[in-house]
């Protein structure tokens, strides 16, 4: 069992039925349908309207169910559901973080979910028989934490954030950004938070987020899809400044200045998405993005994929 810590001042938490309290700072956290309201009020303020962008934008994709089995079968989808694609290459994705980081292990590892959103990820891995700590900003319970109630492989959800993780430092094996890490504003300070929770052999392990050769194209992503946003919904979804996506000297950079050495592993898509940068070529259209499957490790003799 991972001791939770207050995301605030990383104080002892003493525990009273479903309340947290924080023997440093006197905080306190909830608990709430099963959801560890690790998200102080003044946080709570700060993503509001995220919050609110985020869940416009997630509805009118039409991602939100009331279905067990639409969660319970997650990544994949019956054809012809709403982001279909999207969830094909989730499932490939997730095809190529089972192979490569869970295959080999031996014992049960203890794993957080960065952005699990309905916990997808966090039930595949619980179902192998590791320890999962679902985290997420968002607790709905049609696309949020709350809809975990489906699943019936049972793993920890904490309302929190990825600069402000709730737990020991030492004490995982894995961080894993699941379609998330590109919400950061500042991908050092969210590694540096990884590397705390992390024991000495953890893995960071990034998956589904964009990269770009060049940052121009990834501005240009960007920019794109806030004007697609604010003309569809009105807002620009943008009350949260994160990066949005990486190129490779960013990769480069966070090595050097953290310490870390890169794995990357690859994963097939399809012919259609390895046509993608040739017909954005011919149509003189912005390079698109790629997705590779990245995974950390500390610079040293136990650095291992």
């Amino acid at each position: 069992m991972v001791e939770r810590v207050c995301p605030q001042c990383r104080g002892t938490l003493r525990v009273f039925a479903s309340l947290y309290v924080c023997v440093a700072c006197a905080e306190s956290y909830s608990r709430v349908d099963g959801i560890d309201r690790f998200l102080p009020v003044s946080r709570v303020a700060h993503f509001e309207q995220f919050l609110n962008d985020y869940t416009t934008v997630r509805l009118a994709e039409g991602r939100a169910s009331d279905d067990p089995e639409y969660f319970r079968n997650l990544p994949v989808t019956a054809p012809g559901a709403p982001m279909e694609w999207q969830w094909n290459m989730r499932r490939r994705s997730w095809q190529t973080v089972r192979t490569r980081i869970f295959r080999s292990a031996s014992d049960p590892l203890v794993v957080v979910d960065v952005g699990a959103g309905v916990g997808w990820l966090s039930n595949r891995i619980s179902e192998l028989g590791h320890e999962t700590l679902a985290v997420d900003l968002t607790i709905d319970a049609h696309d949020g934490l709350g809809a975990a109630r489906h699943f019936e492989h049972p793993f920890s959800r904490s309302q929190a954030e990825m600069d402000s993780l709730p737990f020991a430092d030492s004490s995982v094996d894995i961080v894993i950004y699941n379609a998330s890490l590109h919400y950061s504003c500042d991908y050092a300070v969210t590694f540096t938070e990884a590397l705390r929770v992390l024991k000495p052999t953890g893995r960071i392990v990034v998956m589904d987020s964009p990269i770009y050769k060049q940052r121009s194209a990834g501005e240009a992503m960007i920019a794109e899809r806030h004007a697609d946003f604010e003309q569809r919904f009105g807002s620009r979804s943008d009350s949260v400044p994160s990066v949005g996506y990486l190129t490779p000297a960013m990769l480069h950079e966070l090595a050097l200045r953290l310490g870390l050495r890169w794995h990357r592993h690859h994963t097939w898509y399809g012919w259609q998405w390895a046509w993608k940068p040739w017909r954005a070529r011919l149509r003189g259209k912005r390079q698109p993005s790629r997705f590779v499957v990245l995974v950390a490790t500390r610079v040293g003799p136990s650095s291992s994929p």
